[in-house]
């Protein structure tokens, strides 16, 4: 809890200084982070207990189960959200973007952590069409928000497949084709369906363990396995 609280603050400390948003909200909903700055800080505070709500983290990750001897990447992990969660509970996480602005944001972030956890988080650098990951380098890929905004997602699913380990395991976090708040989903453009997201899921040589489209409001939950 001290090490997301002290995220939260770091986030909240970077926003207030920025006109502009980060591409998405971080934190927790810590009934123990107070402040007395002004906006945009107080709404910036409630905007991460809202997603905090409705993004459900500890559940997502819960589905993964034991972590402790793996290595997990985090595709598409914007600010760090879910990288800086999964850090606790996994032996190493690799934190792949596209953007060297959220790759600097993770590596400041990482910096203000406990000093025997920072070398459990990495950056790595991709491209739109290349997670650069190395062949079986991972136990666990986790993509959350981001699959609607790959172009190719088959020929990037199958890329994908050979950088994880036999036997090794790919949760899909999205969200679903249904009225959403324009404050917490993207558009429609950007969102596919539970069955398609499934069908390129088996076309891409994997097998789907469980689809999962009730334990969140907004988002479906896609756990599958590489065959």
């Amino acid at each position: 809890m001290k090490l997301i609280c002290t995220y939260t603050l770091i986030l909240l400390t970077l926003v207030s200084c920025k006109n502009d948003k980060p591409t998405y909200s971080e934190g927790e909903n810590d009934e123990n982070v107070t402040t007395s700055v002004t906006s945009p800080i107080p709404s910036t505070i409630e905007l991460e207990k809202q997603r905090y709500a409705w993004q459900k983290p500890e559940l997502v990750i819960n589905k993964l189960g034991n972590l402790e001897d793996k290595i997990v990447a985090d595709i598409g992990a914007g600010t760090g959200y879910f990288t800086f969660r999964l850090m606790q509970r996994a032996k190493g996480v690799i934190a792949v973007d596209i953007d060297p602005n959220m790759i600097n944001l993770i590596e400041v972030f990482r910096e203000n952590v406990d000093s025997s956890q920072q070398a459990k988080v990495v950056t790595r650098l991709a491209s739109p069409d290349d997670p650069n990951l190395y062949m079986e380098e991972v136990d666990v890929v986790v993509i959350i928000n981001t699959i609607g905004y790959i172009d190719d997602r088959r020929a990037y699913l199958t890329n994908l497949r050979e950088k994880i380990k036999e036997g090794g395991e790919i949760m899909i976090v999205d969200f679903k084709l249904k009225q959403i708040p324009d404050n917490i989903a993207p558009d429609p453009q950007y969102r596919l369906s539970l069955l398609d997201l499934e069908t390129i899921l088996v076309q891409s040589g994997y097998h789907v363990i469980e689809s999962d489209d009730r334990s969140l409001d907004y988002q479906y939950i896609v756990l599958a396995s590489k065959i």
